[in-house]
């Protein structure tokens, strides 16, 4: 059976980093970056992330109804949001429990549901990101934004999962260690025949760049 359709949809600086070097919410990327983000989300089935990710943001991105006289509104149509984690404890606190979204949580171990009754659903991880993904198409996702981090990105990586990246390169250099795919201890070459067509490029604000690649 076929999988879902999985786009990374990012923001990076000029030398790869997601994030600030003092960790937390990352804040890269104009408000033209966000109108990108939002119309990337409005057309996904669902989103996933990993636990850090949610710890930093403790919050997920809502779609937003952009009118033109600039009145914003939350919109009622929201992707599934779903969760990679193995952790059995989530801080019922954080906003993104309060969010109108319906959450998915993701885990290689058996989940006690009497700890993580924000989640509508639970799936269990197969063994592979691969298979868990035939889970998903049979649940209804066709097409899966994958929003980090880092660590979750390079295990659909390493699997060959990936078929779209919507990246926006923002014109800073910040170092640091959080790069969007974490350093290997081995000398591996990843996909070093997969190529990649450009299937747009955009000019944002403030000198930014969008740029939508497709696997060939």
């Amino acid at each position: 059976m076929s999988i879902p359709r999985v786009i990374i949809v990012i923001a990076s600086s000029l030398d790869g980093r997601i994030a600030f070097p003092g960790g937390g919410e990352s804040h890269l990327g104009s408000e033209e970056d966000k109108k990108m983000l939002n119309q990337h989300l409005s057309i996904v089935d669902a989103t996933i992330f990993g636990l850090g990710t949610l710890i930093a943001h403790q919050s997920t991105y809502l779609i937003k109804n952009l009118n033109g006289n600039d009145e914003v509104t939350i919109s009622k149509k929201q992707p599934i949001s779903i969760v990679a984690s193995n952790s059995k404890k989530f801080n019922s606190n954080w906003k993104y429990f309060r969010q109108p979204i319906r959450r998915w949580l993701i885990s290689s171990s058996k989940v006690d549901n009497t700890s993580n009754n924000d989640f509508e659903k639970q799936i269990f991880f197969e063994d592979s990101w691969s298979k868990t993904l035939i889970s998903l198409k049979k649940q209804g996702i066709n097409d899966l934004a994958l929003l980090g981090g880092a660590k979750l990105i390079n295990s659909f990586i390493k699997e060959d999962l990936i078929t779209d990246i919507k990246i926006t390169i923002i014109p800073q250099i910040i170092g640091g260690k959080y790069t969007w795919i974490p350093p290997e201890k081995t000398n591996e070459i990843f996909n070093l025949k997969r190529l990649w067509e450009i299937k747009s490029v955009k000019n944002l604000m403030n000198n930014e760049i969008h740029i939508h690649y497709k696997k060939i």
